[in-house]
């Protein structure tokens, strides 16, 4: 049995899409390109993940539980944008 290091960005799309109810990471990214202002994100700070709607483009959101701009959106995480 081999041993995978998952990155801290690979984590957090996996627990985003977890929380958001999709079993495949494309499911979830087509949702955030059809959406019209917000799509969602997560924070990256370890041991918070917290989610909200943010925009498409947010690399710094404010994160309502751990106080940080840590909250990054899906399509930014994805690096799509």
């Amino acid at each position: 049995m081999s041993n995978i290091a998952l990155s801290q960005k690979s984590i957090k799309l996996m627990k985003l899409c977890e929380i958001e109810g999709f079993d495949k990471l494309d499911d979830l990214l087509l949702l955030a390109t059809l959406a019209d202002t917000m799509c969602p994100a997560i924070c990256m700070m370890e041991g918070c993940d917290h989610t909200a709607e943010m925009e498409p483009d947010q690399d710094q959101g404010f994160c309502e539980a751990c106080g940080g701009n840590t909250v990054v959106s899906v399509l930014v995480l994805a690096g799509l944008i």
